[in-house]
């Protein structure tokens, strides 16, 4: 069987984890990299002694003869690059958020299945151990049925440059996007999907900026359960914290550790997973690496397990557009609005 050609879009996330991660897969190989500037995609191509380097990811695509294209680019960029890969003949693993709004992630959904392509959404902290093992205790019914949800990223940390596409809302900047969306995507894997959200974004450490660094955000869930979303990149030394509640006890992640409490003093829960995360330096890279390699078997025909899609995505993005239109109109809003 051919390794899976894979070209490369982006050499932020792109260099510092796609490309390594790609290295670790079975049956793919990196061949090509993009980037807006072409000297950062030479950088790159020299590193993992790639044959086509680019500054134009149309000239990727018609040159390089790609199977699969991971996109890390901006936001903003996502529906244009991700529509003429497909078109191009590409499957797509999409870095998130999706897209910029629900529309486009429509539009990206549509043209993936009109021309029968895999596609996924980068939300790889899905397999982060901790996070695996939440699941697989809800799913047990260890707590019972989950009726409360409570998650804290509370986190200074450098601010963006003045230049940067992380400040501006135009370009798909700000922590919903960047932060939110892999927590969105969280919720709707361990408990089930929004009914309904009550938000308020701003900025209160970014100066100038259109895109906000704090988001708070409370939510109800389809099946009643209720909970809220805190998250800040202008907060100093906050807690960084999952906690799902039901009859039975309560379930938290502090950090990377999971913990379970039935009423005394919290146990620390071992997560049992196969998976080697800790084989590589960047913690963002054995989960991503499970994710990718479940992309790659999926090309070659095999089934090593589900993996966000397209449509997992555009559902996250529905949540999102959600949210906004909250913060925008100091109101609560149904799921069903957007």
């Amino acid at each position: 069987m051919c390794a899976v050609r894979v070209g490369l879009i982006g050499t932020g996330f792109g260099a510092n984890v796609v490309a390594p991660g790609v290295r670790c897969l079975d049956g793919a190989e990196l061949v090509a990299v993009t980037s807006g500037r072409l000297e950062r995609a030479q950088a790159v191509a020299s590193e993992y002694g790639l044959g086509h380097a680019y500054d134009d990811y149309h000239t990727m695509l018609h040159e390089a003869q790609l199977d699969l294209v991971a996109i890390t680019a901006p936001p903003y960029l996502h529906h244009e690059m991700a529509i003429a890969a497909f078109e191009a003949g590409a499957h797509v693993l999409c870095e998130k958020p999706l897209a910029m709004n629900v529309t486009e992630a429509e539009a990206m959904l549509a043209t993936a299945e009109r021309h029968n392509r895999v596609h996924a959404v980068d939300h790889e902290f899905r397999f982060v151990p901790a996070r695996r093992a939440l699941k697989r205790l809800i799913d047990a019914g260890e707590i019972g049925e989950p009726f409360l949800v409570r998650i804290a990223q509370l986190r200074g940390g450098r601010p963006p440059a003045e230049d940067s596409w992380w400040r501006d809302r135009a370009r798909g900047g700000g922590v919903l996007q960047a932060i939110g969306s892999h927590f969105i995507d969280a919720v709707r894997l361990w408990i089930g999907p929004f009914a309904a959200v009550q938000a308020d974004l701003r900025s209160v450490a970014m100066q100038g900026a259109t895109a906000e660094d704090t988001a708070s955000v409370s939510f109800r869930l389809q099946n009643g359960v209720t909970g809220s979303i805190n998250l800040s990149q202008g907060a100093k030394g906050g807690p960084n914290r999952v906690e799902v509640y039901g009859p039975k006890g309560s379930l938290f992640i502090e950090g990377t550790m999971l913990y379970r409490s039935t009423g005394g003093d919290p146990e620390e829960i071992a997560p049992d997973d196969a998976v080697d995360q800790g084989r590589l330096e960047d913690p963002r890279l054995g989960p991503f690496v499970e994710l990718a390699q479940r992309v790659v078997d999926r090309i070659n025909g095999k089934d090593s397990g589900p993996f966000p899609t397209f449509a997992d995505g555009l559902e996250v993005q529905r949540v999102m557009d959600a949210i906004r239109r909250s913060s925008d109109e100091r109101r609560e809003v149904a799921i069903s609005e957007i």
